[in-house]
């Protein structure tokens, strides 16, 4: 009998569409345009677009790649509120990674090391 290594994972993998690099899901944030304006909506209606950061979204934006992801043509008005919202996302992202709790080390007792 010949078996084949189960290669999914639990997490589902979505590409970045600035930098093109594949990531889970949770590491990213999707765009969606909806007749009221693009969004950003894990939930929203729609096709969408993800994104790792905003650096991608500029990227992305300058290479059209938000005209291939939502698969019309986007006009740059559409994307100015967006990156707004962009920016707050990821800057929820990074205050929620702060606020984790940190490990103390004793004073008396080495870190541990690798090796």
């Amino acid at each position: 009998m010949v078996t084949t290594p189960d290669t999914r994972s639990a997490a589902p993998l979505r590409t970045c569409i600035g930098c093109r690099q594949q990531r889970p899901q949770s590491a990213l944030v999707r765009c969606v345009e909806s007749p009221q304006g693009a969004t950003v909506s894990r939930t929203a209606a729609g096709r969408g677009a993800w994104l790792c950061s905003a650096t991608c979204f500029h990227t992305a934006a300058r290479r059209k790649a938000f005209d291939r992801a939502w698969k019309h043509t986007v006009q740059p008005h559409t994307l100015e509120p967006l990156e707004q919202l962009l920016r707050n996302a990821f800057d929820d992202v990074i205050i929620n990674m702060e606020e984790l709790p940190t490990v103390e080390v004793a004073n008396d007792e080495p870190a541990a090391t690798k090796g």
